[in-house]
């Protein structure tokens, strides 16, 4: 569920090109058993690859194997909320620079260099044609998303509405959980947005804990605005199971390249502090670093292992497929084997199965 309402498959529809529903208009329930939510399990098994006519695009969640026993059932068994797109950062090529609306090609330069000047400026170019197009041509002349061929769907893929970007109001939060009901396994209370600008998120997370008491629950940050007194009401009051912190490098240089506006010492002060307060827990705290090609050296994924052995805390490394993204063989990285996020692979190399 994205912070303006609307309703989607998954985090694979990011943008919102098949909406099933708003729950500021209907119920959970009610757009679960509604024609759009029908219609994309068909237009799901309309192909056989990974490609989904629903969105457009490639979908790693489409052809995963159903293990042997498995329920494949359509009850709704994991709920991901976004309580807001706000976000104090701006990170290169993170969807939130194009859903914020405050962020232009003019800061591209500015954050990320000639090179990324270039990728976002045709980025952007392509996105106000996709615009320009469907605005001047009759609406009846284009299909609409789950109609189009592939290289169409690509071409006429716009820039994200204004309407995407929100913040749900805690109202609308509690009664979506209350309506899923306490079959759910799990909660993401995180999407696009950073979930601890969300000004009611410890009464969200004490709801959600309440409505569904054996779901995980996990969050994931980039610490920077992690305060230790909302700190103090999860880990101890137990209202999530996992706190992922994306902390994407070892030192100042390698962090900042990325995560601009932020700081490599506010976050990482925070993950030490949360660690500490965690330890002992049933609360799972995890270091991930995204890995792009100015933190991939050797010596600079040995020095975050180490920092997080010191630390004794769990690190993923998360290899990054948008620009900037790590060139290094996957030969050359298999002492991070261990340590790779749950599903993922080197660069290179297919992804685990999962989810």
């Amino acid at each position: 569920m994205h912070a303006n309402g609307d309703v989607v498959c998954s985090i694979i529809d990011g943008r919102g090109d098949f909406v099933l529903g708003n729950v500021h208009e209907s119920s959970l329930p009610a757009i679960l058993a509604g024609s759009r939510a029908q219609t994309l399990r068909e237009l799901v098994l309309s192909t056989p690859d990974q490609y989904c006519r629903a969105v457009g695009k490639t979908c790693a969640l489409k052809t995963l194997a159903v293990p042997a026993g498995d329920d494949i059932a359509t009850t709704l068994r994991f709920l991901a909320i976004e309580p807001t797109t706000t976000c104090d950062l701006r990170c290169l090529s993170c969807p939130v620079r194009d859903i914020a609306g405050d962020t232009s090609w003019r800061d591209a330069y500015r954050d990320g260099g000639p090179a990324f000047l270039a990728w976002d400026g045709l980025r952007r170019a392509k996105q106000h044609a996709a615009d320009a197009v469907q605005a001047l041509v009759p609406a009846s002349w284009i299909p609409p998303v789950h109609e189009r061929s592939r290289v169409m769907a690509l071409l006429l893929r716009g820039r994200i509405p204004a309407a995407r970007r929100g913040t749900l109001p805690i109202e609308v939060l509690k009664r979506v959980v209350s309506e899923a009901g306490p079959g759910i396994e799990r909660v993401d209370l995180f999407n696009y947005g950073e979930p601890f600008l969300y000004p009611r998120l410890v009464e969200a997370l004490r709801h959600v804990r309440q409505q569904m008491p054996c779901a995980i629950i996990a969050l994931s940050t980039d610490g920077q605005h992690v305060r230790e007194t909302t700190e103090v009401d999860i880990v101890d009051g137990r209202l999530a199971d996992c706190l992922v912190f994306s902390v994407d490098g070892c030192d100042e240089t390698s962090y900042q390249r990325y995560r601009i506006g932020g700081t490599f010492a506010g976050a990482f002060a925070n993950l030490r502090r949360c660690v500490t307060r965690a330890r002992g827990t049933a609360v799972k705290v995890v270091w991930q670093y995204v890995v792009f090609s100015w933190n991939d050296s050797d010596a600079q994924l040995r020095r975050a292992i180490e920092m997080a052995r010191e630390l004794d805390v769990p690190i993923w490394f998360d290899f990054a497929h948008t620009w900037g993204r790590s060139r290094r063989h996957p030969d050359e990285l298999r002492y991070l084997a261990p340590y790779l996020r749950p599903f993922t692979a080197l660069p290179g190399e297919s992804r685990r199965e999962g989810w």
